[in-house]
């Protein structure tokens, strides 16, 4: 893929509008959208700006293998994730593995990406995953 492709993916993955990210590295709208269109070249210097922009490294910009740093909201909904499975575990009073623990938040916090992707200001509800985390962890 190309690099001016990949720079369009990651400040859209990032949210930043052209302008935005424009404004940060400090250039203009014009010459930001040259660079994402493939019509300018990109600097290792700009590489380097954009990169920390996006919170990535500026070789997975190189190779497109972009992985986007967890955001407080994302951390704050895993918290939320295992207090809910722990809640749950600790009204049944029931002992699970690490494993089984793993497995509950990992699978819970999985459902939970695919509610924001299809509602991204869905706030966190505990009550759409009691049913799931009770089952999880019946005798």
């Amino acid at each position: 893929m190309a690099i001016h492709i990949i720079l369009r993916q990651s400040r859209e993955q990032a949210g930043l509008t052209l302008e935005q990210a424009a404004d940060r590295i400090g250039i203009s709208g014009a010459s930001f959208s040259r660079m994402e269109t493939g019509q300018s070249k990109v600097t290792t210097e700009r590489l380097e700006m954009l990169a920390q922009l996006y919170g990535v490294s500026a070789s997975a910009l190189m190779e497109g293998s972009i992985v986007m740093r967890p955001s407080t909201v994302d951390l704050e909904r895993l918290k939320a994730v295992v207090q809910v499975v722990q809640s749950v575990i600790n009204r049944k009073r029931v002992k699970p593995s690490p494993e089984k623990m793993a497995m509950a938040v990992s699978e819970l916090y999985r459902l939970e990406i695919d509610h924001i992707v299809s509602d991204p200001k869905a706030e966190f509800d505990p009550n759409r995953h009691i049913g799931i985390i009770e089952a999880m962890f019946s005798k």
